[in-house]
């Protein structure tokens, strides 16, 4: 009981947060142009954890985007917030025990749902670390539906800082945000590990260079 409490808790000041924010897009384009280039308007958007809020905040209702959550507490809390905003939560069995909590299951959901023209947020350097370093899932899942990714930032002109592995960032009340994409990356079928590895690299650079041409 105490745990749905924080959770209605959490979604209360978040919806107060979001409606004080001020949003501006540069790019968009490349967002729509990305469905395109899928058969079923299959889509992932790549961006770091530290922006989080940020980015769900930019894209709350605007369209049933895809977010894995594990079936974990912490799940459980990334499952109720996002639905509230709008999106689609996708998770594993309830019965699945021990450390996976559904994760692989989830994932076999995530991929047939961007299959089938989904369109997913990843944030790719989560949800522990290395900061700024893509980790090959988003690659993987591109490789196998063949959508494309799409390089995608949410930077708030005003935010707190935590002292996290990732550098948390909470945007400040009526703060300006500013949301970016950049070019659709399209991972051939059948890569290997090591094509799949310089496909990481090369989302890093995208995003990396995408915040230094919008930083406020």
């Amino acid at each position: 009981m105490i745990h749905k409490l924080l959770q209605h808790l959490a979604w209360f000041f978040l919806k107060i947060l979001i409606s004080t924010y001020r949003f501006e897009t540069v790019g968009d384009e490349h967002r729509e142009a990305g469905t395109k280039l899928h058969p079923e308007g299959g889509q992932l958007i790549a961006c770091w954890h530290e922006h989080m809020i940020a980015f769900l905040s930019a894209h709350a209702h605007a369209f049933p985007y895809l977010a894995m959550a594990s079936r974990s507490r912490d799940g459980d809390y990334a499952a109720f917030l996002t639905k509230k905003m709008g999106f689609t939560p996708v998770r594993g069995s309830s019965r699945k025990r021990g450390k996976d909590k559904g994760g692989k299951e989830a994932l076999e959901l995530y991929i047939q749902e961007i299959s089938r023209g989904g369109r997913g947020g990843i944030t790719i350097d989560g949800p522990r670390g290395p900061r700024h370093v893509c980790k090959p899932g988003i690659v993987q899942i591109a490789e196998k539906t063949g959508a494309a990714i799409v390089p995608g930032t949410s930077l708030a002109k005003h935010y707190y800082a935590f002292n996290s592995w990732d550098k948390f960032k909470l945007p400040l009340p009526f703060t300006r945000i500013r949301l970016a994409y950049g070019e659709p990356i399209i991972i051939p079928k059948g890569s290997s590990q090591t094509e799949i590895a310089v496909f990481c690299r090369l989302v890093e650079e995208k995003i990396e260079e995408l915040e230094e041409r919008v930083k406020w």
